[in-house]
């Protein structure tokens, strides 16, 4: 855990900056001096576990830095996601505009490199959630009762490869592959709304293909900067695969956050599908298996 100096989050969507506030409120953890939350995206809750909080539009960089200067922040953790259609919608002002004009494109990963350089300009240190909770890092090996089976494997190693692909392009963190074909990629509409048309394209295919499973993979892209966005699943994502008829989920070991762990685990087991985390190295070994929890 990093120094227990001033820390400051600022928030975006889903549950895990909320996991992350109620965190540094336990005995011998830091607090939280400062958030500031997303109109929109963040939830209100979060007021109940810092400070003070700061409400901003997105595209209100510079009174969002204001605040955390004001508010003695040190150490700064950005969680969580924002809307990919609200950046068409937001309202950069003077300091956000100035970052955009130095960019090539609005990729994912350009634009959170462009936050986090402008933040530690500004005197800020950036630290991962993980710094704090390291326990929500996936770990190595099957965590669900079912194993996966040999077809299951192969397109579990053929999902990882275009993944790493699509990461690379900064396009997005997964895909579900079904019969060494990819079935979708996931772009702007984030990982639900991706699995759901996954599920309703494989939906259309079960006549000639005949009962295949899918499998969803979710890895590290190679250029991410692994303090300011981690891939993340939790029970949630699970309750959507199952809804979608997907029935593995490989992500990536040490780099993957799983929300819940418990809780994940048992959605798994409740709906018998694969959890796994995976390595490069587990991936490509030879008869690698995993091993029960």
């Amino acid at each position: 855990m990093p120094d227990k100096t001033r820390v400051g989050l600022i928030a975006g969507s889903g549950q895990l900056p909320l996991i992350f506030a109620r965190a540094m409120g336990r005995p011998g953890a830091p607090g939280l001096a400062a958030v500031v939350a997303h109109e929109g995206e963040s939830d209100p809750a979060l007021a109940n576990h810092t400070e003070a909080l700061l409400w901003i539009r997105l595209g209100q960089f510079a009174r969002g830095l204001r605040f955390l200067k004001e508010q003695g922040v040190r150490d700064l953790v950005l969680v969580g996601g924002i809307t990919k259609a609200q950046i068409w919608r937001a309202r950069p002002d003077r300091l956000a505009l100035q970052m955009i004009w130095k960019l090539r494109g609005l990729d994912d990963d350009q634009l959170l490199r462009a936050v986090g350089s402008e933040l530690e300009r500004h005197g800020f240190r950036l630290c991962s959630v993980t710094d704090y909770l390291p326990e929500l890092l996936a770990p190595e090996g099957c965590l669900s009762r079912r194993q996966p089976t040999a077809a299951e494997w192969e397109d579990i190693r053929h999902g990882w490869h275009a993944a790493k692909g699509l990461g690379a392009l900064d396009i997005g963190q997964g895909v579900v592959v079904r019969r060494q074909m990819v079935v979708a990629a996931e772009a702007m509409e984030g990982t639900d709304a991706m699995l759901m048309r996954a599920g309703q394209l494989i939906g259309t295919q079960r006549g000639w293909a005949g009962e295949h499973n899918a499998v969803f993979v979710k890895v590290v892209k190679p250029t991410q900067d692994l303090r300011l966005d981690l891939p993340t699943i939790g029970p949630k994502t699970l309750e959507t695969m199952a809804r979608a008829g997907i029935r593995v989920a490989a992500i990536e070991a040490g780099g993957a956050i799983l929300l819940d762990p418990e809780a994940t685990r048992q959605m798994a087991d409740r709906h018998d599908l694969v959890l796994l985390g995976l390595t490069a190295t587990s991936l490509e070994r030879s008869g690698w298996k995993g091993s029960e929890s």
